[in-house]
């Protein structure tokens, strides 16, 4: 069975929307630490792993057979199954790592670290809705 093109779509429209707020965020130059803007782009990013996460699992379902059991480990089948690039899965895996982190330790993260990692990977999200329109238009 083959995945859903529309639904594919759907998940790369909200990941290409969500990484252009981000991008916004990261050129208005307000993100500091413990500040309105940073809390919005914390937002962005648990929003971006969702999308990236749905697309990565639906594609691996349908086309693959293959269930997941995390967003770590869709990230990992993603590379395994030729879905992502070896580069853009070792840009990714942290982001995924720190999405959990986001959600389940949120007391921990590094307000200043985080603004350079997204400031570092700000493109990487766009990488990826490429890399899973190249893999989708393959016969």
């Amino acid at each position: 069975m083959k995945a859903d093109p529309i639904r594919i779509r759907s998940y790369c429209f909200e990941i290409i929307k969500n990484s252009s707020e981000l991008n916004q965020l990261i050129d208005q130059n307000e993100l500091t630490p413990d500040s309105l803007p940073l809390k919005a782009a914390k937002y962005i990013l648990i929003e971006l792993a969702e999308a990236m996460s749905n697309t990565i699992q639906h594609i691996l379902a349908k086309e693959k057979g293959v269930a997941v059991s995390g967003y770590i480990d869709a990230i990992v089948k993603a590379n395994q199954h030729g879905i992502l690039s070896d580069n853009l899965f070792e840009r990714l895996k942290p982001f995924f790592d720190f999405r959990n982190s986001l959600i389940h330790r949120y007391w921990t993260i590094d307000d200043s670290r985080l603004i350079e990692n997204m400031k570092n990977g700000r493109h990487d999200f766009d990488l990826f809705v490429e890399e899973v329109e190249f893999y989708m238009a393959k016969p």
